[in-house]
């Protein structure tokens, strides 16, 4: 999956209200961030499947056996949580932490349904789970597209005012931000790999995608 990844962080944030946006929304996606940065580390790795091509979206072979395992997500989940303790000012209870946790594992949850058998339960693990939804990109699209807009409705229905004090001084940011991760839902489903080449170019692009989403959510905050 790719913005139905950042629902977690957006239906979290009423419970969560101390967390900072961006990083509730980062902590969603956090397992594909950490994949494309350990792909440019030459750690792990995707390559077109010519055979994919023809069968829907996301036509790549993966060797992701840390980012994309739950236990590997677990450590990313701890290790995001324990960094925000440090890191902020503010006093960080052990919900804030819990939900930080929860929200990176949801991936996993997002990931079975949606991948086709690449994903595991530990990284040394030889069952690979996955329903393959990216064989039906309008499935695709209109799940993940619901997933998003009904987590979106959730935080602007149920978040705090004062914490939502970004789109409420410029209306603009909310439609605007619900736009552009549809239109990049869309490309995720229905356009085509732009080159061969997945550790220099696909890699760093995808990352930069989900640092600029992870950002612009946390714009509608302030």
């Amino acid at each position: 999956m790719w913005i139905a990844h950042f629902a977690p962080g957006l239906v979290t944030k009423p419970f969560a209200p101390g967390i900072p946006l961006w990083l509730l929304a980062l902590a969603g996606a956090l397992p594909d961030a950490t994949f494309f940065v350990l792909t440019l580390l030459g750690l792990e790795s995707f390559s077109i499947d010519k055979g994919l091509t023809t069968r829907g979206c996301f036509p790549y072979a993966t060797n992701y056996p840390f980012s994309h395992s739950l236990l590997g997500m677990a450590v990313l989940g701890v290790a995001v949580a324990t960094a925000y303790m440090f890191m902020t000012e503010r006093k960080v209870s052990a919900k804030d932490e819990a939900i930080l946790l929860a929200v990176t594992l949801s991936h996993f949850l997002l990931e079975v349904p949606s991948h086709r058998e690449d994903v595991k339960i530990t990284p040394m693990d030889s069952t690979h789970l996955g329903a393959g939804m990216f064989d039906h990109p309008v499935a695709l699209f209109l799940t993940e597209s619901a997933l998003f807009l009904g987590a979106l409705w959730v935080y602007t229905t149920f978040a705090p005012i004062a914490t939502r004090v970004g789109y409420k001084r410029h209306e603009e940011r909310l439609w605007g931000v619900a736009a552009f991760l549809l239109a990049q839902q869309a490309h995720f489903c229905f356009g085509p790999a732009p080159t061969m080449e997945t550790r220099w170019i696909h890699a760093p692009t995808f990352l930069s995608e989900i640092l600029l989403d992870s950002w612009l959510i946390g714009k509608l905050e302030g």
